[in-house]
């Protein structure tokens, strides 16, 4: 009885995604949490951040409610890009950022394959925030950018 306790424990520690590429078998532990889902999204709330085996910059944030949800991103610092984000206290609260180690700070990134001559772009004007030792995240929809944020592309 013992060891069919301990299967059926280590069952619910893992969840079973559909993605794109198929099904994906995550630790709960790994899962992030929008309680206000993102622009245009808000009715999703719990998403996985995968990144693609030998490629730790380009990160997918997957939608565990819709296979279909995937938004490419990179790292804020990828982009040699500073933000320096005044949260108002409900997005503070949300978040529980204790230290600014805790934070992770990413941009969703496009390309369009009609505009090939564009190139990759990013989105720097609605970052994602994610508190990486609570798990719960946000999206930051800013008027201006201001200060030291500097965009050079690689």
């Amino acid at each position: 009885m013992a060891m069919s306790n301990a299967v059926q424990h280590a069952h619910d520690e893992y969840v079973e995604i559909e993605t794109l590429y198929g099904k994906q078998v995550v630790d709960k532990a790994s899962l992030l949490n929008f309680p206000e889902g993102l622009a245009g999204f808000e009715d999703l709330h719990v998403f996985k951040l995968f990144h693609e085996e030998g490629a730790s910059t380009v990160y997918y944030l997957q939608s565990t409610e819709d296979p279909y949800i995937r938004f490419p991103m990179v790292p804020a610092e990828a982009c040699n890009i500073d933000y320096r984000i005044e949260l108002t206290d409900d997005e503070a609260d949300t978040l529980a950022i204790e230290t600014p180690e805790d934070i992770l700070m990413l941009v969703t990134i496009s390309d369009n394959p009609e505009q090939p001559q564009r190139g990759i772009t990013a989105n720097l004007m609605a970052p994602i925030i994610i508190n990486a030792h609570t798990r719960v995240g946000l999206q930051k929809p800013l008027q201006q950018i201001r200060g030291g944020v500097v965009f050079e592309a690689r």
